[in-house]
Order: structure tokens, then C-alpha cells, then sequence
């Protein structure tokens, strides 16, 4: 069966940290990550972190094989950079129609003011590259790079022949609903959709297997582009706060976020356009007093109150989700399953 973990709010909700934990206390035979190296993922083990932006978070999971399917892009030194830091040669997968990014797409991106300083992109190119794909343009695919040839395989026919035996797979999915070019909150959007159904296509995937979809909420939101937040912190003494402890600096860019109040509006249609099955909260410990709590009856009043008001929300809101998972700190194994 297929478990898919989705971002509820504008990316940065802690996916990479929830995919890991899931992955690496799961039988998943296949961890497959889609999406770009503009949102990368953060998993802390035993006190080491490990930013990623195209090895799957699963990859803590020696048995786990890594896929990256056909709507994932990449820059091939990247990757492998990546694979060396993560000892990971002999379990990555990749589809023959991944996308490799180039030089010239990366410099046409940050030269195009539009998406730089309107849009926010973080310059990594993809962008570029997603549009290149739509006009048909002669683009670099993983096929094409002879580095890569050990690893490529046809990765809907494997997946599928893995389900067919009864196999489990986790889909990793990339940014939030906010950022979807299609649902989110145009024109501050990325450049493809970022829910489940596109996710499950973009694997060679369907919707039949799967079993639980995963959103991801933090007790806050954040963005590190431009683009809405509702009830945007200014207090420079309070976004300090958020920045330090909370690790509120964009993997990627490495700028700093943007802090708003949890909105109930962009959970509710997270909840529904990706059929939300569990509920997994991070940055708990954010609310003080709340570090590393090993049950839910200990965390204070205000994390209390927070999971009361998402419940009731998600009660509401087909398919009423349950919380599943909530992060109480920075490690990976900070993880309380309800």
C-alpha cells in the first residue's frame, strides 16, 4: 500500500523529519521523493542533521530503497554530492524521465527578475526547467547523463510490480498547499502543483493502493518568499525566537522565514483537496515547555488548546482526519504517535 506525506501550509512544516520518522519505524520497500532542489528537507539523527534536496528522506532506513520518479528534478552534481554524504550508491533509484537541471536554466532563472523578486524563487532553476518541459524544449533527462546510468530503471513498472506483491511504498511529497500552482496562492506559487494526486502521477503511481495521506502542520506558519500570511509576526524579539530554536531559515535559501498564526483556512483545504487521512503536527516544543514531551496528557496549556482547535477542525472536514504524529523536538526519534 502507499502512505503519502504532503505539506498544509507554505512548505517548511517538517515533512523530511515525519517521511524519516515513518520510513525509518516502517517496512516501506520503496521511499520515492518527486519535486524539485528549491524545497529541501531537514532530518536530525542522534544530533546530526542532514539537509537534503533530492535523496528521500527515507534513507535512514537501510532496507529502504530511494526512488526519485519522473516528476522529480535535480542537478546531477547535487545528487551526487548527496548520495556520497548519505552512503546511498547502492539504493537509489531514478526514473529515466527525471529531469536534470542545467547551468543555463539556473542562470536564466536568476536572471528574470520576475521570478526572483516577485515571486520569491529561491534560483535554483527549476523553475526554468518546468517551463522548458511544458514548451517541449530539448531538456536533460536522467537517461541522458551517463553518471547516472547505474542508477535508472522504469520506476512506475517497479513500483507497481512492488504493490502488486503486497509491498509498502511512501510517497514523499514536496512544499504545501499554499505554494500549489494550481490551489495555492497564485501568483506565489511554485511551479507545479503540490498535492497528493499530483504526487502519486508524478511516481507513476495511482490512487487505488493508497492508505493514508499525511498532512503536515506546524503550530504556525511560515514562507520565506513573498505571498499572504495572516497575522504576520513583527516583533524582532519574538521572529528571533523562531529563527534560533525553531530553525526558521529556508534550507535552500538559507533566508530567513516569514512567521504568521496558524491558519485555519489553508488547513481546511489542505485537509480536503489532498483526502487527509492523519494529521502530523512538528514545532510543538515551540509552545514553552513542551520539549520533548513523551505524552500528550503533559503538554501545557496553549499546546493543549492548539491540538483542541485542530481536532475540531478537522472534525468538520471530510475525510475528519485524527492526529497521528507530533514532533517535541529537533531528532528525528522526538516523535509522539498517538
Amino acid at each position: 500500500m502507499i502512505d503519502i506525506v504532503c505539506g498544509g501550509q507554505a512548505g517548511d512544516e517538517g515533512k523530511g523529519k515525519i517521511s524519516a520518522y515513518l520510513s525509518y519505524t516502517g517496512n516501506y520497500e520503496y521511499c520515492v521523493r518527486v519535486g524539485g532542489p528549491n524545497a529541501g528537507h531537514t532530518v536530525v539523527q542522534n544530533g546530526v542533521s542532514y539537509t537534503l534536496k533530492n535523496i528521500p528522506s527515507g534513507f535512514l532506513n537501510p532496507k529502504t530503497k530511494l526512488v526519485l520518479g519522473a516528476g522529480a528534478y535535480t542537478k546531477t552534481e547535487w545528487l551526487l554530492d548527496e548520495v556520497k554524504k548519505t552512503s546511498t550508491q547502492d539504493r537509489l533509484i531514478i526514473d529515466p524521465y527525471a529531469v536534470l537541471i542545467t547551468d543555463e536554466q539556473t542562470a536564466a532563472e536568476r536572471g528574470a527578475s520576475h521570478f526572483m523578486s516577485h515571486i520569491g524563487s529561491v534560483g535554483t532553476g527549476l523553475g526554468q526547467a518546468v517551463k522548458e518541459r511544458i514548451e517541449r524544449r530539448d531538456i536533460k533527462f536522467a537517461k541522458d547523463e551517463p553518471l547516472l546510468k547505474d542508477f535508472i530503471q522504469d520506476v512506475p513498472e517497479l513500483l507497481n510490480a512492488c504493490l502488486d506483491k503486497g509491498g509498502d511504498i511512501l510517497l514523499e511529497g514536496t512544499q504545501g498547499i499554499k505554494l500549489s500552482l494550481l490551489h495555492g496562492e497564485y501568483p506565489f506559487v511554485t511551479s507545479r502543483d503540490t498535492t497528493a494526486s499530483t504526487f502519486l502521477g508524478e511516481a507513476g503511481l495511482g490512487p487505488k493502493s493508497v492508505r493514508d495521506v499525511y498532512v503536515v502542520f506546524k503550530p504556525y506558519i511560515t514562507r520565506v518568499g513573498p505571498g499572504p500570511l495572516e497575522k504576520e509576526l513583527t516583533n524582532e524579539k519574538e521572529l528571533e525566537i523562531y529563527h534560533t530554536k525553531g530553525h526558521e531559515i529556508g534550507s535552500v535559501s538559507k533566508r530567513l522565514r516569514r512567521v504568521g498564526e496558524f491558519e485555519k483556512r489553508a488547513a481546511s483545504r489542505a485537509i480536503m483537496i489532498n483526502n487527509c487521512t492523519k494529521i502530523a503536527i512538528t514545532h510543538i516544543d515551540m509552545f514553552p515547555g513542551n520539549d520533548r514531551v513523551k505524552k500528550e496528557e503533559d503538554f501545557t496549556k496553549p499546546a493543549q488548546e492548539f491540538l483542541a482547535q485542530l481536532r475540531a477542525l478537522s472534525a468538520q472536514v471530510y475525510p475528519h482526519p485524527k492526529i497521528a504524529l507530533i514532533s517535541t523536538g529537533p531528532d528525528m526519534e522526538d516523535t509522539l504517535v498517538l
